[in-house]
């Protein structure tokens, strides 16, 4: 069962900012969490529909192994998509304001709040550690504020409404998990449905002796479902697959969505970043 702010403790209410909170913080979604049950049917539905049209059809002619392929693809979306969900994705730990701290040179309460930015030096780059005046502490390298759940979040990569949770740096490796395999389903899902519909397509040419137009006609009637299911996945395929491409190149370049979008690091200086060797 959520954690909902009004029935928590006030220490909950700081370490969570806006997220939702289930199993005593053993899960934890994003304000909008419930999205990922609408991104859930998106992946579920089609393959329940590739199986019942694409899959028996394989499983008739060529054994069950087209159809295993994709099963498997389905769960593993599935299973990423959900742990991604409800998984921190790195949540810095609020403190208490700053008019409840001590200071520890002085020995009293703090009478102003700290300085908004503090300089380090990390690989020979000077970087700005700048204070969050909502969670009260000094973000470390590559961690952001998120606007959405109210948390800063370190390494923080974007908060992504399909999942309805921030992407950060303890549940980023499930993100792209999750890209890759429903990427790769997209994709399967797509080559397999066409495929059917090619082949049908043809013995109903040979078959009705009909033309190209005629046979294609009648592959789409006998063939609804495959039909729509390939559409489907043609739509969302440029976005599935470009999606995991991005991420693979983010990777190999060493950042995330919100510094390649920022262009923090378009000048070539990414102290993060060691090179392909």
């Amino acid at each position: 069962m959520a954690t909902k702010r009004s029935d928590a403790p006030p220490e909950a209410e700081k370490l969570w900012g806006n997220s939702q909170v289930f199993c005593g913080g053993r899960l934890l979604s994003g304000p909008d969490g419930r999205s990922a049950g609408a991104t859930t049917l998106m992946v579920l539905v089609p393959s329940i529909v590739w199986q019942v049209s694409v899959g028996s059809w394989y499983t008739e002619r060529h054994g069950a192994f087209v159809a295993a392929c994709a099963g498997l693809c389905a769960v593993a979306s599935l299973v990423l998509l959900l742990a991604t969900a409800f998984t921190d994705p790195g949540i810095v730990p609020r403190q208490k304001d700053y008019t409840e701290q001590h200071d520890l040179v002085t020995g009293v309460q703090r009478a102003k709040q700290p300085a908004r930015y503090y300089d380090v030096v990390i690989r020979g780059h000077p970087l700005k550690l700048k204070y969050c005046v909502t969670c009260n502490v000094y973000r470390p390298p590559r961690c952001t504020h998120c606007s959405v759940c109210e948390n800063c979040v370190e390494r923080f990569d974007h908060h992504c409404p399909w999942i309805g949770n921030c992407v950060g740096k303890r549940n980023y490796w499930l993100f792209y998990s999750f890209v890759s395999a429903t990427g790769s389903l997209n994709a399967y899902s797509l080559v397999t449905a066409g495929s059917l519909l090619a082949v049908r397509g043809q013995e109903i040419r040979r078959q009705q002796g009909s033309d190209t137009t005629a046979a294609f006609t009648e592959t789409m009637k006998q063939e609804p479902l495959t039909a729509a299911l390939a559409i489907y996945c043609t739509l969302l395929v440029w976005f599935t697959v470009g999606l995991c491409l991005y991420h693979s190149y983010l990777i190999s370049t060493n950042q995330t969505t919100y510094e390649q979008i920022k262009g923090l690091y378009s000048s070539g200086s990414n102290p993060f970043h060691h090179g392909s060797g």
